[in-house]
């Protein structure tokens, strides 16, 4: 259907890069590699790298033992790899070397988020935010421009995930207690129907406040069976 109606809908082969299977090779990985540093030391461009390779869809080869990565480059880059290839793994080196986090794992490679577009994001914040690059996003996501609407959905494979700001636990508001007052005292029992002022016109010169105070009561709710402590005064 796509073939016979392409027209119809305005459907065309991409031509960022008119490359035939006959025109590229394979070369074995021996250390990870980011697109970037492969970039940083031959030119080749990472955009290039993603296009032929999109297995590796954090841009990265990993390393893992026993098991052999392949990058794919265009046959005339081969070359160009293979005669800077030692220097490609001394640049990586020191890169890992700088770097605060390692690299993803192989087994996080695979693992991928979806994020919702809120107001105020550009492609730059959200790949800020997770480590990866705007390229890459564009790449996940079959993007042509960086326009992105709000609420629409990203599909993006971190290197890490944002620092969640850690709330400081809400303080509850606290009354200082004052000194109970030294000498005797009566236990008043709540009665159906009490309040503190009711309590308080049962026991001369006593106010509410006092009452509060002695007993650690800082709202109006009384309950049946409390007992209150009285002070004589």
């Amino acid at each position: 259907y796509l073939f016979e109606y392409a027209e119809d809908h305005n459907l065309k082969a991409s031509d960022a890069y008119d490359l035939h299977r006959f025109e590229v090779d394979t070369v074995q990985v021996q250390h990870t590699l980011t697109f970037d540093q492969i970039q940083a030391k031959t030119g080749i461009d990472a955009s290039l790298l993603s296009f032929l390779n999109p297995a590796y869809k954090l841009d990265i080869i990993p390393k893992v033992p026993q098991k052999n990565y392949a990058l794919t480059l265009p046959r005339d880059y081969v070359g160009l790899f293979v005669q800077n290839e030692k220097a490609i793994y001394a640049y990586a080196a020191q890169e890992e070397a700088k770097r605060e986090k390692p690299l993803p794992k192989y087994a996080e490679l695979n693992q991928r988020i979806r994020y919702r577009v809120r107001s105020g994001d550009y492609l730059g914040k959200i790949a800020g935010k997770y480590g990866v690059s705007v390229r890459s996003i564009k790449r996940w996501n079959h993007l042509r421009s960086n326009k992105l609407r709000i609420g629409q959905r990203l599909t993006i494979y971190p290197r890490h995930l944002p620092a969640v700001a850690k709330s400081s636990p809400k303080k509850t508001k606290t009354h200082p207690k004052k000194p109970l007052p030294k000498g005797d005292y009566i236990l008043y029992t709540v009665q159906e129907g009490d309040s503190l002022w009711s309590i308080s016109q049962k026991y001369p010169n006593i106010s509410v406040q006092q009452i509060r105070e002695w007993n650690n009561i800082w709202g109006n709710k009384l309950k049946v069976g409390m007992k209150l402590r009285i002070y004589k005064g």
